[in-house]
């Protein structure tokens, strides 16, 4: 697991995007038909109960479970008829993108006894969330990695360890190659910077990430292809060639394999959730 240490946490970045509190009363109806969603989500069941059905398999959401969804998972939820409901949500990012949940194996869900710390920091994460001060902003990041090393505590995944020999130069590498996805970053400009032969670095590369170093690539290019998607008014053209491709149509290719949509319509549909944030929950 010395990767977990020397490589995925010093690259790790949590972003919350939306998340609130939200209540139903009896009566009222809450559903969403069955979707997958390119952000991890949190429903944490404060009271009442629920219904979610998670990659084709149903559960009942009551007071103290906590779900984890990750991103690309296929889901749907809604109301049980006559029953209240009260939770808290959240829809966040991960990058380089939800490969905790897969390293840790995280269960779709844990149970919490209703003094857990938890529930206070998804309240403090939402107030900070909705704040334009920097310092506000500091500490949603904050509560949000809190919220997920709780999950991780509770689920007993914790449990790894994640200590071992540094990897100092597979972290340099990969420091390199998110600090210059505009760049030329193929196998051999790769290797040579790890005075490797193309082939065994390859080799090297995926017996430590689990990925090919071009797999690796293309992610990183399409995550952040996906934020300044979310966070600029930038052309999708100036998207592409800063996240160092020059090909449109390649680039739109990479980016549905990723994410399902193509770059207009994720950020046309991104926007339009945020505009609907209040009642897309």
């Amino acid at each position: 697991m010395a990767y977990l240490q020397d490589v995925y946490f010093a690259n790790l970045n949590a972003v919350c995007h939306i998340g609130g509190a939200f209540s139903l009363r009896p009566g009222e109806e809450w559903k969403y038909r069955e979707h997958t969603f390119v952000q991890n989500k949190f429903y944490y069941i404060t009271g009442g109960r629920c219904r979610l059905t998670i990659e084709g398999k149903e559960y009942v959401g009551e007071a103290g479970t906590w779900f984890f969804i990750p991103a690309g998972t296929r889901h749907k939820y809604s109301y049980i008829p006559g029953e209240p409901l009260e939770k808290y949500w959240i829809h966040f990012d991960l990058y380089p993108n939800a490969e905790i949940a897969q390293m840790l194996k995280l269960p779709r869900l844990i149970h919490v006894a209703a003094d857990d710390p938890s529930r206070e920091l998804f309240h403090r994460l939402i107030e900070a969330n909705s704040s334009d001060r920097l310092d506000d902003r500091l500490n949603a990041k904050a509560y949000l990695l809190s919220l997920l090393a709780r999950y991780i505590t509770v689920a007993q995944a914790g449990e790894v360890l994640v200590g071992g020999e540094q990897e100092e130069q597979l972290q340099n590498l990969l420091a390199y190659i998110h600090e210059h996805l505009d760049g030329d970053l193929d196998n051999a400009e790769l290797a040579a910077r790890c005075h490797l032969h193309p082939n065994h670095f390859i080799r090297y590369f995926r017996g430590c990430t689990g990925q090919t170093p071009a797999r690796y690539v293309a992610e990183r290019r399409m995550e952040a292809a996906k934020r300044l998607l979310e966070e600029t008014d930038l052309p999708v053209s100036e998207i592409m060639e800063r996240v160092g491709l020059s090909e449109s149509g390649h680039f739109a290719r990479l980016f549905r394999k990723q994410y399902a949509l193509t770059p207009t319509e994720y950020r046309r549909e991104y926007r339009l959730e945020q505009t609907k944030h209040a009642s897309y929950i």
